[in-house]
């Protein structure tokens, strides 16, 4: 099984950093924390576009999330985004895109345009991308891709005998 395969069971979502001027340290930090929260992260680099991105994860099924990292020029993001309705209502991109930054001073900039990048169909804007591994669901081999429920898992009373 080469790198770029996902095991069974594994979680696993596509980075890149939109915007030219970016270094690739941005995406490396976001997939190198994503990785220590169990989720695999297929690096796409800097300089991505919708487009491009939209592409690769077409080719790759298995993908659960896009993550854009938005390290420089945060107000030219929006017209960066503006085909992502189309692309989500064609079915031409089917995991959610969650924006967001690998740094604090990012999500200073980002968080006035949050309401915005949800109306243009992104999923959720994150201060830190890496806390998409809490949204992304828990994969479990031969289970349909959904992790049961246990019962220790349900809200269950506690016995007070």
């Amino acid at each position: 099984m080469s790198d770029l395969e996902s095991r069974p069971g594994e979680r696993l979502v596509m980075v890149g950093v939109m915007g030219g001027a970016a270094s690739s340290a941005e995406s490396f930090l976001v997939s190198m924390r994503l990785s220590c929260r169990g989720v695999q992260a297929l690096n796409l680099g800097t300089g991505v576009t919708l487009g491009q991105a939209a592409a690769e994860v077409a080719h790759r099924p298995d993908v659960q999330a896009l993550l854009l990292v938005c390290a420089t020029g945060v107000h030219a993001v929006a017209g960066q985004l503006a085909g992502l309705a189309e692309l989500k209502a064609s079915g031409s991109l089917a995991p959610p895109v969650f924006v967001g930054g690998a740094r604090g001073d990012c999500w200073r900039e980002l968080r006035p345009l949050a309401a915005h990048l949800r109306g243009l169909g992104v999923a959720q804007v994150l201060a830190d991308l890496a806390d998409a591994a809490y949204l992304l669901p828990v994969r479990r081999a031969g289970l349909g891709g959904v992790a049961p429920v246990s019962s220790r898992e349900k809200k269950v009373p506690a016995w007070t005998g």
